[in-house]
């Protein structure tokens, strides 16, 4: 059984118990700063929506919300949890999201279960999909290293894929997808539920096509 089968049954198994779990959790501030940065009606994606915590505040504050999952027990109560915002089933290593399509792309923990071979494709997908100096917001878990392993805040067998990053390395992929930092912070553990600390970062989509002219001078 793949990775992401496991993952997935997993949250399947547990979706009422998670969205109960990280209902408190949300990031007000990042929220609230990462809505100072998108322009008026905005439309952003959330990465990974889970429960739809994070997209029933961004619509109550006039954004516009399309959540995708890979967990259709998740969907089923994100569509409950914020009406206002439209949610599809879809792997967020196949994105099939038109180029210019998003204001912002919100990723929230969402890249806490993902291989790091695939982590960079997924953010040039993402650079993609944003609209001209569109803004990404990410947060992950702070450490080293992939494991699966048993997830014991759940009773039963419940396993899970975890994948870590530090600092350097994060920077490293998310200038390879051509994204500006903005900010990048280490947040601490707040939560009883919650495993690590983290790295919370906020980013810009850089003109892909000023680079390339710049090194078309470069070489003339």
């Amino acid at each position: 059984m793949s990775y992401k089968t496991v993952t997935k049954e997993s949250y399947e198994a547990t979706a009422e118990a998670f969205a109960e779990n990280v209902v408190d959790l949300a990031p007000i501030q990042s929220i609230e700063r990462f809505i100072s940065l998108l322009p008026p009606q905005a439309t952003i994606l959330d990465l990974g929506c889970g429960s739809g915590r994070d997209a029933k505040i961004f619509t109550e504050k006039q954004v516009n919300v399309v959540g995708i999952d890979f967990c259709s027990n998740l969907l089923d109560i994100a569509r409950k949890t914020a009406p206002l915002a439209e949610f599809y089933e879809m792997d967020m290593e196949e994105l099939t999201f038109s180029p210019n399509s998003f204001d912002g792309v919100w990723a929230c923990a969402s890249f806490c279960h993902t291989p790091k071979s695939a982590i960079l494709n997924i953010f040039k997908k993402i650079h993609s999909i944003l609209k001209k100096e569109g803004h990404f917001y990410l947060s992950l878990k702070h450490g080293s290293g992939e494991v699966l392993e048993k997830d014991t805040r759940y009773e039963g067998n419940i396993e899970k894929f975890w994948s870590f990053f530090e600092e350097d390395e994060l920077k490293q992929l998310l200038q390879e997808a051509q994204f500006k930092i903005l900010d990048l912070d280490h947040v601490a553990k707040r939560h009883a539920y919650q495993t690590h600390p983290s790295l919370r970062v906020f980013c810009q989509k850089k003109d892909t096509s000023i680079s390339e002219s710049n090194d078309k001078d470069d070489v003339g």
